[in-house]
């Protein structure tokens, strides 16, 4: 009887354990680094990247699709530039309203000079505002 009922118990945890969710791996960020052409007051073209990531390796496309325009004006005293760079990473068909980062750097992959950072949700604008020492 005490087998029986022992085999029974090894039976059961085998099926549990069989048919058991798989843990799922923790969500990883994509990241994507275009280049962006910063055109300043006084003519200068100022190379900027702009690191822009996602919550999630499915919504890699959706992260090379951000959208991005900036404003360039000279700072009060007209010795550099004062930029506003607008990122929006749009909704997809994984989500909507998933976490979205950026990064602008003078370096690829947010290297070198780290002007602005900031983080959001897709389908909403991330500004990031930065000096850069050029008029």
């Amino acid at each position: 009887m005490a087998r029986r009922l022992l085999l029974a118990l090894f039976t059961v945890a085998i099926i549990v354990l069989a048919f058991a969710p798989a843990q799922v791996a923790a969500a990883e960020w994509c990241d994507t680094d275009p280049l962006v052409l910063i055109t300043t007051p006084g003519g200068a073209v100022v190379p900027v990247y702009v690191t822009n990531g996602a919550l999630g390796a499915e919504h890699l496309v959706t992260v090379q699709l951000a959208a991005m325009t900036y404003t360039a004006q000279p700072t009060a005293d007209g010795s550099a530039t004062l930029v506003h760079l607008d990122v929006r990473i749009p909704d997809d068909v994984f989500a909507s309203h998933f976490a979205t980062r950026s990064v602008a750097s003078s370096g690829p992959l947010a290297t070198g000079d780290i002007y602005a950072n900031t983080s959001g949700f897709s389908g909403q604008t991330m500004t990031l505002t930065f000096t850069l020492n050029v008029p």
